[in-house]
């Protein structure tokens, strides 16, 4: 597939979004910064501590099962899953964002602590990208990031906003 593909398929996808899933895209990364900076303050941590254990339950969990378990997790209570998951929540508590090593969790956590410029690039972002693998190479993620900050540059969007915009366009709804 090619860098113009994706950049297309994103336009396309913006192009016909309503002002009620754009709004709810501007609003949907803030929303994720307050359950993070609630957990880092359950830990007496930082931002960028809470944002790393949200972004490592992420992996194969919707956003709610997600939450609860970060929230558990920084309450003390025992948290089931995939046990990397635990892993890099565990490591996140002292090395932060360096203790998430895949691209789509580094980013998914800089972005819920602020980022505007990180691009999380998982299975909808590849589906919306018409992509037909679930998870990208480094040189994809790249080329797809690249895509999509031109898109959200195009719709004065930022390109987290956009990628959630997407999101919220691909999965059909924000949780």
């Amino acid at each position: 597939m090619e860098k113009n593909d994706y950049y297309e398929n994103f336009t396309d996808l913006v192009e016909n979004a309503s002002f009620g899933q754009i709004e709810r895209a501007s609003v949907w990364y803030m929303e994720a910064e307050k359950i993070a900076d609630r957990v880092a303050k359950n830990f007496g941590a930082s931002l960028e501590v809470g944002a790393s254990i949200v972004s490592a339950f992420s992996p194969r969990e919707r956003w709610t099962s997600n939450v609860a378990k970060a929230i558990s997790f920084s309450l003390g209570e025992k948290v089931t899953g995939l046990s990397n998951n635990l892993k890099m929540a565990e490591a996140s508590l002292i090395l932060g964002y360096d203790a998430l090593k895949g691209q789509k969790t580094n980013a998914f956590a800089r972005a819920i602590a602020g980022d505007e410029n990180a691009v999380v690039i998982d299975v909808w972002m590849m589906r919306a990208s018409g992509s037909d693998v679930a998870s990208p190479n480094k040189t994809q993620y790249g080329e797809i990031s690249e895509a999509l900050t031109k898109v959200a540059k195009e719709f004065g969007l930022t390109p987290r906003t956009c990628q959630a915009l997407i999101w919220i366009l691909v999965r059909g709804s924000a949780s």
